[in-house]
């Protein structure tokens, strides 16, 4: 709690831990592709030690309703996605 204020705690839809949200990667999906949270709509989290995992692919290809080919070319176009 920080100045009598609660912090926000959100899951990372991969290991689904729980974090204070601003140390999680917010997206979402629209029109069966993945981009950043607009301010609208559903969205999920992810978190820095899952961004860079194998398991996110199919996490995200699952949430989206895409396959894990087109997921795993949607992540590399973030900037915070380090694959290796």
């Amino acid at each position: 709690m920080e100045n009598g204020k609660k912090t926000p705690v959100r899951m990372c839809v991969v290991c689904r831990g729980r974090f204070p949200q601003k140390n999680l990667y917010r997206m979402q999906c629209k029109n069966f592709s993945l981009i950043p949270f607009e301010g609208k709509g559903r969205s999920f989290y992810i978190c820095d030690k899952c961004k860079n995992s194998k398991k996110v692919f199919s996490v995200v290809a699952y949430l989206c309703k895409i396959s894990k080919e087109k997921a795993k070319e949607e992540i590399k176009n973030f900037p915070f996605f380090n694959l290796h």
